[in-house]
């Protein structure tokens, strides 16, 4: 799944006879990370996410529950360029469906998860 940044960028115009427009314009930049893979899914105690990294990143992880509440917030995680393989400990959470946020600077990726 390839995954996009999207950029709204808003154009003043102004012309001779005093009038101004303003014009939005939107474009897909390619991500600097990407989640390739979250297992097991559901998940009892440890979750396993692969994340690829095109440069060197410091990654914040959140785990939100289904009322949009932060639960937890994990440590940043220092990525190197290429593919890496982090694990989060789940034992402490009730069984249930919650978001896995990633965030890197402006780039944000949310994946839903169930905890068995």
């Amino acid at each position: 799944m390839k995954q996009f940044l999207l950029i709204t960028i808003f154009l003043f115009i102004f012309s001779l006879n005093g009038k101004s427009a303003v014009q939005e314009v939107s474009q897909l930049d390619k991500m600097s990370y990407r989640i390739e893979k979250i297992y097991p899914n559901p998940a009892k105690n440890r979750l396993v996410v692969d994340l690829f990294s095109e440069e060197y990143l410091l990654v914040q992880f959140e785990l939100i529950d289904i009322l949009g509440n932060k639960v937890k917030q994990w440590k940043k995680v220092e990525v190197a360029p290429g593919l890496q393989k982090l694990s989060f400990n789940l034992e402490e959470f009730s069984a249930g469906i919650y978001l896995l946020k990633a965030q890197a600077g402006r780039e944000v990726v949310v994946e839903r998860i169930r905890k068995l």
